[in-house]
């Protein structure tokens, strides 16, 4: 059933009516958050970082359209819903992606350069020009990630934030303190890449869709 059909059939100013002939008709709504388990990706329950135990605190699915681009996984000291927590926090944190279809990675950096200037204030995000620039350098170094490749932004107190590309890093660790936080807020933040994605990474139930509609 194409997207256009689903357009043409569903004119009503009702939307539930919508949305439920949209559901029968299998067309694409408004979805629910996806783990990566849903697209046959698992991920450990616990990874070591520097030698203390990270545990996993959600997975989600980054998509283009329909196509399915990437997953994430959020890995923290302990799991929690409450962003700010995560943000905050004074010890190893940890996004692990796997492709699920090739990128370049400078379209990575061009998500998570738009994602930091969304969700910080214009003097944050100048000060943070400098670890975008050494971020950008380093992406330079890889080019491309292919299907199946892993990809990790870690931070370590005291280190700063590093990029990983299958176990290999991609450079020395940018120090800024504020970086880290930038990029979760990319996945996290009040604008993030998407709310259902944000939902996943926080292991949240998220609303459904025609009850928000109430």
């Amino acid at each position: 059933m194409s997207l256009a059909l689903c357009r043409s059939r569903a004119p009503w100013r009702n939307w539930r009516a919508a949305l439920l002939l949209a559901a029968s008709l299998g067309c694409a709504t408004p979805t629910l958050a996806v783990n990566a388990d849903a697209v046959g990706v698992q991920y450990p329950e616990t990874v070591r970082v520097e030698g203390q135990t990270l545990t996993l605190n959600g997975t989600g699915v980054a998509y283009r359209a329909l196509a399915k681009l990437y997953t994430v996984g959020l890995y923290l000291p302990s799991k929690t819903t409450d962003v700010k927590a995560v943000l905050n926090l004074s010890s190893p944190r940890q996004l692990r992606f796997v492709m699920l279809q090739g990128m370049r990675v400078d379209e990575i950096g061009k998500v998570i350069t738009r994602g930091i200037e969304l969700n910080s204030s214009r003097a944050d995000f100048f000060t943070l020009i400098p670890s975008i620039r050494v971020m950008g350098e380093q992406f330079a170094g890889i080019k491309r990630l292919n299907a199946g490749d892993t990809f990790v932004i870690e931070h370590v107190p005291k280190r700063g934030t590093m990029f990983f590309v299958n176990g290999q890093p991609a450079g020395l660790p940018i120090a800024e303190p504020l970086f880290y936080p930038a990029i979760l807020r990319v996945w996290l933040g009040d604008k993030p890449v998407t709310q259902d994605l944000k939902t996943a990474l926080l292991d949240q139930q998220p609303t459904a869709v025609l009850d928000a509609l109430d």
